[in-house]
C-alpha cells in the first residue's frame, strides 16, 4: 500500500503528461480508492488521478474497454496520454501510478439526466456483449445460508445491538440470486460504477467519468440497479431511465420480477460485510467509518430491505 499523501509535485505531473507549466498546485477534489486533484497549467485544466495501489492488471482491462467507449462516441472525458506510458494512459511517478484527463467543469448538478443516462447505459452495454453465462463471483458475495444469518443476528442480540431485533425475510431473494449466479442470458462488459457521482454535467451536456471499475454483469440486472440508484428511488425518474434504455436498444424483458434484484443483492452483500465487521469477525474497509457509523449503516440497510420493492418499468 502506498501512502495516502502524494510526494509528487505539480511540475512532475505536468512534465510526465506534457501539460505545460503549472499555475498553482495540485488541488484535491476527491479521495476514495484513489486520490484526485485539479491541476491548472499554461495549456488548460486537468483532472489528475493517483492510485494507492499498483492496479496495472485492472487498469489494463479497464482502459481497453474505455478505448472502445471513446471510439463509439460515448459521452466521456478525454484522457491525456503520458510522454512515457507504463500502460496505455497510465504512467508511474515517484513509484505511484497516475492518470490524467482534461478537466470537465460541473455546470448544473440539479439537471435531470434520466433520458441521457438510459441511452448512455444502453450504448455502454452494447460495446462488448458476452452472451449467456454465469454471473461474476462478486454476485455470490451476497449469498449466505439462513443459518449464517440467524447466527449473526443471535450474536448481535447477545451483544445488545438495537438493530438485531428482527431478521428480514431474505430467503427468497438469496435463493433467486444463487439461481441466477449459474446463468443469465445477457452478460456484458460494463462501466461497473454507474452512479450519480460519476455523472458530470458539463457545458456541452452530461459525461460519464471514472472507468476504472470495468467488470462483467448482466445488462438488464445492472440497468435495473443503476436506474434505481441514479433515479434516487423516484418511480418517475426510474421509468424515464428505463424507457430511454429500451428505446436505445436495451433489453429488459427476461428479468420479469427480478429487474431490481441487484438492488437487493447489494443490500445483502453490504449488510453482511457490515455485520461481520460489527461482530469483530472481519476488518473494516476504508469506506465503512467507525463503529457508530457502521451501526447506523446496518440499521439503514435493514430498513431498506424491509421497504417496498422498487416500481416496475
Amino acid at each position: 500500500m502506498i501512502s495516502g499523501e502524494t510526494s509528487s509535485r505539480p511540475e512532475d505531473v505536468a512534465r510526465a503528461f506534457e501539460l505545460g507549466v503549472p499555475v498553482g498546485g495540485l488541488v484535491p477534489v476527491r479521495r476514495g480508492d484513489a486520490e484526485a486533484w485539479r491541476l491548472d497549467t499554461s495549456t488548460g485544466s486537468y483532472f489528475v488521478k493517483g492510485y494507492f495501489e499498483d492496479l496495472t492488471g485492472q487498469l489494463a482491462v479497464a482502459m481497453e474497454f474505455e478505448r472502445l467507449a471513446l471510439e463509439a462516441g460515448v459521452d466521456m472525458p478525454e484522457p491525456v496520454a503520458p510522454a512515457d506510458p507504463l500502460l496505455g494512459w497510465v504512467t508511474r511517478i515517484d513509484e505511484r501510478l497516475f492518470r490524467v484527463y482534461r478537466w470537465v467543469e460541473h455546470r448544473d448538478p440539479g439537471l435531470d439526466v434520466s433520458g441521457w443516462f438510459g441511452r448512455t447505459m444502453a450504448q455502454v452495454h452494447q460495446l462488448q456483449p458476452l452472451g449467456s453465462g454465469g454471473l461474476p463471483q462478486w454476485w455470490r458475495q451476497a449469498v449466505h445460508s439462513p443459518a449464517t444469518w440467524d447466527r449473526w443476528f443471535a450474536e448481535a442480540r447477545r451483544l445488545g445491538a438495537s438493530w438485531a431485533d428482527r431478521l428480514p425475510d431474505i430467503g427468497a431473494a438469496t435463493t433467486r440470486i444463487a439461481e441466477l449466479c449459474d446463468g443469465v442470458p445477457d452478460l456484458v462488459t460494463t462501466h461497473g460504477d454507474l452512479k450519480p457521482h460519476n455523472i458530470v454535467n458539463s457545458s456541452s451536456g452530461p459525461v460519464l467519468v471514472d472507468w476504472d471499475a470495468v467488470r462483467t454483469d448482466s445488462a438488464a440486472l445492472e440497468a435495473g440497479r443503476a436506474a434505481y440508484i441514479v433515479g434516487a428511488g423516484d418511480s418517475q425518474r426510474i421509468r424515464r431511465i428505463l424507457t430511454a434504455y429500451t428505446a436505445a436498444g436495451g433489453e429488459l424483458g427476461w428479468t420479469g420480477p427480478d429487474l431490481f434484484l441487484s438492488v437487493t443483492r447489494n443490500h445483502l452483500q453490504v449488510l453482511s460485510e457490515l455485520i461481520q465487521v460489527w461482530l469483530g469477525q472481519a476488518d473494516a474497509a476504508r469506506w465503512m467509518g467507525d463503529r457508530s457509523t457502521i451501526e447506523s449503516a446496518i440499521a439503514d440497510r435493514l430498513l431498506a430491505m424491509r421497504a417496498p420493492a422498487p416500481p416496475g418499468r
